[in-house]
């Protein structure tokens, strides 16, 4: 299995192992560039041009059975996006890169001019389609422009984020925003808790990528494009946390949710947001508008 020998963002060959090891093979290893202090898997030879295609991916969570179980699982969170990626598509023209089986783009679809759908996934392309989503397997079917690209947790698991940026800018109208949420290396449970547990689950063969701040921003500008804004923002709070702390493995945020309501969430989040200890990141990058 080749090893890479150079940073994806910054192409640095200053790169040094981590001590972590992967939840789901002992072959691939995770490395941190000296230079911009991006982690990534040390191979990225797994995830050839079949493994979205073919649902390969879709065994790294075995619990979830089908794409009901699937849009059930999510539909919380995706109700959360949509409230807040719901006045930036507002009469726009909109892709959602990575849409996976759709829960997004159905919730905002009334809200835009239009929508479009890109998902390399087969089941949950031909979903969206039998819907009557007009949906894309790959960014090359692509021969429009828009206003609004919207990319949740999908970066990371290609081996390119640089020239994925740099075409999803292109693909912007003058103006145009692209909005990227990604996982922060630098996640409370990592960083600040130290769960040992978590270490262990956190890494896995589906991320090939772990950005920070700083590589998330290096990313962006080795793509020729303008960061207009990175913030913290967390999937998970309180009781998420505490229960990984208590027991050493997910689900606190829905066993013992009862330790938690909104004001609580919002309150804790913030302050993680404060210190960059989120467990994600959202960047917003706007095509300068033609002169």
């Amino acid at each position: 299995m080749p090893i890479l020998n150079n940073c994806p963002v910054c192409r640095s060959a200053h790169l040094a192992q981590r001590p972590e090891k992967l939840r789901d093979t002992a072959d691939i290893s995770v490395l941190q560039c000296g230079n911009c202090g991006h982690v990534f898997l040390d191979s990225f030879d797994h995830v050839g041009s079949e493994y979205f295609t073919n649902d390969q991916f879709l065994l790294s969570k075995p619990f979830l059975e089908g794409i009901d179980a699937r849009l059930r699982h999510y539909e919380h969170e995706n109700q959360e996006r949509a409230k807040r990626v719901g006045p930036l598509v507002l009469n726009k023209t909109v892709l959602d890169y990575g849409c996976g089986a759709g829960a997004l783009l159905e919730k905002i679809a009334g809200l835009a001019s239009s929508i479009d759908g890109l998902e390399p996934t087969h089941s949950f392309r031909e979903r969206l389609m039998a819907r009557g989503h007009k949906t894309h397997a790959d960014l090359g079917e692509l021969d429009r422009s828009y206003d609004v690209i919207l990319m949740f947790h999908v970066l990371e698991h290609l081996p390119d984020p640089v020239a994925v940026i740099k075409t999803c800018v292109e693909r912007l109208t003058p103006g145009g925003l692209l909005y990227i949420e990604v996982p922060n290396i630098n996640d409370a449970l990592l960083t600040l808790f130290d769960v040992q547990k978590y270490r262990e689950f956190h890494f896995f063969r589906d991320h090939l990528h772990y950005f920070s701040r700083h590589s998330l921003s290096e990313a962006i500008k080795c793509a020729g494009a303008e960061v207009l804004t990175i913030s913290g923002h967390n999937r998970f709070g309180l009781a998420n946390h505490l229960y990984w702390l208590r027991h050493g493995k997910p689900g606190g945020h829905k066993i013992w949710n009862f330790l938690e309501n909104p004001a609580v969430f919002e309150e804790y989040t913030k302050g993680l947001a404060a210190a960059d200890l989120s467990d994600s990141l959202v960047a917003q990058i706007r095509r300068h508008p033609a002169k």
